[in-house]
């Protein structure tokens, strides 16, 4: 009985011991863990108090994927010993990191500098704080192009790269966030990669009839790249993307202007952009529209390639094009003349000397302008018919345009050709309808505004002006 009374007072002592040891260690894990996550913390106030609450990375299922290699890659090392998938006319420019897309099996990292072609890189991952993720980086190079092809890391949600891993002083760029490309199937079936926007011309009307013109065909995404653009042109491009209709790549460069030879990486950039997230894509120019005169309707027609297929050609002709288009909307009159394809229709015979393509963007590897040059897994080419589908290229004459000497060179006749009929009729009423909608506006009248604003607030301020008055007071 008494070693009974004798053992309470001790195991009480040892109780006591063993939870003053535990809190200790429990308040030192917080407040160490604290100190790791305060740089990346949320300060929460309320109650006159406020709270550190360590912000954590939620990594949803679809990026838990980890893999030891890329696809393909004994192909692509094959094509870098022999230089394939560069080009050697490029002018230099500093390395940056344009965009980088995470797919089902590996990640692509488009740079803008094209002296780094087949260079030996290092791929780094970052988790959703830009913190570097431990033992992560993977060894790659620079294949197509501007091209660098990364494995897959667990929780990746921005990357980077290093170009010298010997290098004492590790001078890393700031990593740029993944776009999800990881999709059972294609989120559109048919899409439009937008040949680059370069020169002085405006291009509002231009954009606004090619988007209409293969929306009429069963397009669901465009995919725009934005070199040097005015703001009225922009306000296009915007609405386009306001609608779910656009994705667009914007250039930060040391070029005040970028020429026509930046084509190949605005390519590749919407090719990889592309993947998985559409099935088909067109790849055309900003003056070039598809025509189809099969059976059925295009999309109908897309529909019974066989999956063996990686790529679709087809012949076009050219349209000649005498004026530059509009600088801005004035009236729906001086819109119906000003429209393209209502204008001209001086056409020259179709042939297969500039050719441009329907691709698979996960079946192709690499491209040059508007073709691919190499495919994968065995897949084929199709050439689809003059009779079937052909392209209308709208071909300036215009001396100090890109090319303008083309008829010097042409020896062919030209024909009067328009589009179908009732082709014409939608589209001239969907054109009309998006340039209304986006660029017939006015001003706020200052009749429509209550008066007891004006005791308020100057007039100056309120930049109306009555129905009556002539101009605009500022």
């Amino acid at each position: 009985m008494d070693d009974e009374m004798m053992r309470r007072p001790n195991r009480r002592k040892l109780l006591i011991l063993i939870s003053v040891v535990f809190f200790t260690w429990l308040l030192y894990w917080n407040r160490s863990g604290l100190t790791s996550d305060s740089e990346d913390s949320w300060i929460v106030e309320g109650h006159g108090q406020s709270r550190i609450v360590p912000r954590k990375c939620v990594v949803p299922e679809w990026n838990t994927k980890n893999t030891n290699s890329i696809p393909h890659a004994a192909e692509f090392g094959h094509w870098r010993r022999q230089y394939l998938g560069g080009h050697n006319d490029m002018l230099d420019a500093e390395s940056r990191l344009l965009s980088a897309f995470v797919y089902p099996d590996q990640i692509s990292i488009v740079t803008t500098a094209f002296h780094t072609y087949t260079k030996e890189v290092t791929c780094l991952y970052f988790d959703c704080n830009q913190r570097e993720i431990p033992k992560s980086r993977y060894k790659s190079y620079v294949m197509p192009l501007t091209v660098v092809s990364c494995a897959r890391r667990a929780g990746a949600e921005f990357v980077s790269l290093k170009w010298n891993e010997d290098d004492d002083e590790e001078i890393i760029e700031d990593p740029i966030p993944l776009i999800n490309r990881v999709y059972e199937q294609p989120a559109h079936e048919l899409s439009v990669c937008v040949g680059p926007l370069y020169g002085d011309e405006s291009k509002w009307l231009e954009i606004i009839e090619y988007v209409e013109h293969y929306r009429l065909m069963g397009t669901t995404m465009f995919y725009f790249t934005i070199f040097n653009m005015n703001e009225y042109d922009r306000r296009i491009i915007d609405d386009y993307e306001r609608m779910g209709l656009a994705e667009s790549t914007k250039y930060i460069m040391e070029y005040v202007k970028l020429g026509w030879m930046f084509h190949l990486i605005q390519t590749h950039e919407c090719h990889y952009r592309s993947r998985f997230h559409s099935k088909w894509v067109i790849n055309m120019d900003i003056d070039e529209r598809l025509v189809y005169n099969g059976p059925n309707n295009f999309i109908h027609f897309m529909r019974s390639i066989p999956p063996s297929f990686s790529e679709i050609s087809i012949a076009s002709n050219r349209v000649l094009k005498f004026e530059d288009f509009p600088a801005k909307f004035k009236n729906e009159q001086q819109l119906l003349k000003d429209m393209t394809f209502l204008k001209y229709n001086q056409t020259t015979e179709t042939s297969w000397y500039n050719l441009k393509g329907i691709i698979r963007p996960e079946k192709v590897a690499l491209l040059f302008y508007h073709w691919s040059v190499r495919q994968l897994d065995d897949t084929k080419i199709m050439s689809v018919p003059k009779r079937f589908a052909y392209i209308r290229h709208y071909r300036s004459v215009d001396e100090n345009k890109l090319n303008s000497n083309w008829r010097t060179f042409y020896n062919g006749g030209l024909t009067e050709t328009r589009l179908e009929e009732n082709f014409e009729k939608r589209l001239s009423s969907a054109v009309m309808k998006r340039v209304k909608y986006v660029y017939d506006r006015r001003m706020i009248r200052c009749e429509e505004i209550a008066p007891a604003t004006f005791k308020r607030f100057e007039r100056r301020l309120l930049d109306c002006a009555f129905k009556n008055e002539s101009q605009i007071l500022y």
